[in-house]
């Protein structure tokens, strides 16, 4: 297959089915090179990490990926099984030139993907995916054909542990702190437990027994519902559940009330605001967050600053900015001092560090976030057109806009990883804005769905 210089990278890096394009030998080999010609030192020399989630493809895909590497002469580290936000770190605290992530983040395991994460352990901004894309389109060139080598894999997480557990430096954990945590049978399954057990925690741990098929599989983030239960069952105060790779994180209360990324983002802002380490007052947030969220940090002199969905472009914006905080409602919680990626770790930590210094309970920090009632619609798409060449679309649209303005959102664009138009819309009565919702769901279903019989995963993110 040709491949356009804008095709291969999507919202959060390269997704795919491993073996199939752009997951195949081919592909993959000419990514690595690609990826060693353009993060290459000024001296010619390059030193790469490469870690990966629990998914049975991981070690395939790292393979390929270093067989291109190596005939670029690249240095290359196995780190195995580690998290996003692990590779961020150790990439940055370890000079390398580039990190590796072989992930397909919360989706299943018959995915995969690839994030490449820069020296600086950020993840690669648009310039740099353009650059790499454009080298792997480009036909002059092709990787000499050499066997897969074989990198023995490095033990090399604590650096990472040990910067992760100073975000509960000086915190003493009460007696009857009681946390539960779902790792999702992921990159979190042994690293997450330990540093709670570290510091001083006890938790009850779920879904750490990966066997590279279940990862996220009915757990984790997207599916927190046996966390709940288990959480209101053995009487603990919170619990956590994180995702396939560990970059991202959503909460149960006491009660088993789901808490999403929004509500991390108010206590962390409030957090932040009381150790006046909130610089100008304001926080990023994606244009999916909830208008709730900037109700709430309005009332405590807060601006919230919207960007586009996906946790690097929350970063540019809070980089942008000079801002410390910011996040995304699905659980991506970025932390400037800490690291340039969400982490879910790092977020957990922040919340217990918050209900144990404030004495109070998860659902009463959430409390004042008043979710205006919001509606998701996932629309399988065989295609993606520009909704500006789609008139009625667009006339439908902006018509929903006119209705609720001033009093609602509405937000229509194409997944950067999936095969799907996700349509967001917010409103003061549930009922209209489900109606809304639909009438653009069946107009788009017309023009762009996969076949009559296809349906819309539908979800309510928040009531």
């Amino acid at each position: 297959m040709i491949l356009s210089s804008t095709s291969l990278f999507g919202t959060d890096g390269v997704r795919g089915t491993p073996g199939e394009f752009p997951l195949d030998e081919r592909t993959l080999a000419r990514l690595g090179a690609s990826i060693a010609r353009t993060c290459r030192r000024s001296d010619d020399s390059l030193t790469v990490l490469i870690g990966r989630d629990t998914r049975e493809s991981g070690e395939w895909i790292t393979g390929q990926l270093a067989r291109g590497l190596a005939t670029e002469a690249a240095s290359i580290t196995n780190g195995g099984l580690l998290s996003t936000p692990a590779i961020a770190f150790l990439t940055r605290d370890g000079g390398f030139d580039a990190g590796i992530v072989v992930s397909a983040s919360h989706n299943p395991f018959q995915d995969n993907g690839v994030k490449v994460i820069t020296g600086s352990g950020e993840k690669a901004d648009d310039g740099l995916e353009t650059r790499i894309a454009a080298l792997v389109a480009d036909q002059t060139w092709a990787v000499p054909a050499s066997p897969v080598p074989s990198p023995e894999t490095v033990a090399c997480g604590e650096p990472y542990i040990a910067h992760t557990s100073r975000l509960f430096d000086g915190v003493e954990v009460p007696a009857d702190l009681g946390i539960a945590v779902d790792c999702a049978h992921g990159a979190t399954s042994q690293i997450a437990p330990a540093v709670l057990r570290r510091l001083g925690m006890d938790p009850i741990v779920l879904h750490d027994a990966p066997d590279g098929r279940n990862i996220n599989l009915d757990c984790g983030s997207t599916h927190p519902e046996r966390l709940a239960r288990a959480v209101v069952e053995r009487g603990c105060r919170l619990g956590a559940a994180f995702d396939g790779d560990g970059d991202r994180v959503v909460f149960v209360d006491h009660r088993g009330a789901v808490v999403n990324g929004d509500a991390v983002l108010l206590i962390g802002a409030r957090w932040l605001a009381a150790e006046r380490r909130l610089p100008r007052r304001a926080v990023v947030a994606t244009v999916m967050s909830n208008i709730g969220l900037e109700h709430a940090l309005r009332a405590d002199g807060i601006a919230v600053h919207r960007c586009p969905v996906g946790d690097r472009l929350v970063w540019a914006e809070m980089t942008r900015r000079g801002l410390a905080l910011g996040g995304e409602q699905s659980g991506h919680i970025i932390f400037a001092d800490h690291l340039a990626t969400g982490d879910g770790l790092a977020t957990a930590l922040m919340v217990v560090r918050a209900v144990i210094e404030t004495g109070r309970d998860l659902a009463d920090l959430a409390a004042d976030l008043v979710p205006l009632p919001q509606v998701l619609l996932n629309v399988p798409v065989r295609r993606r057109t520009a909704l500006a060449e789609l008139p009625e679309v667009s006339q439908l649209i902006e018509r929903t806009e006119r209705e609720l303005e001033g009093e609602g959102r509405v937000l229509v664009r194409y997944s950067g990883t999936e095969p799907l138009l996700r349509i967001m819309i917010e409103g003061p009565d549930r009922a209209a804005i489900e109606g809304l919702a639909e009438t653009i769901e069946q107009r788009v279903r017309a023009e762009l769905g996969e076949d009559e019989t296809s349906r819309s995963q539908k979800s309510e993110v928040r009531k």
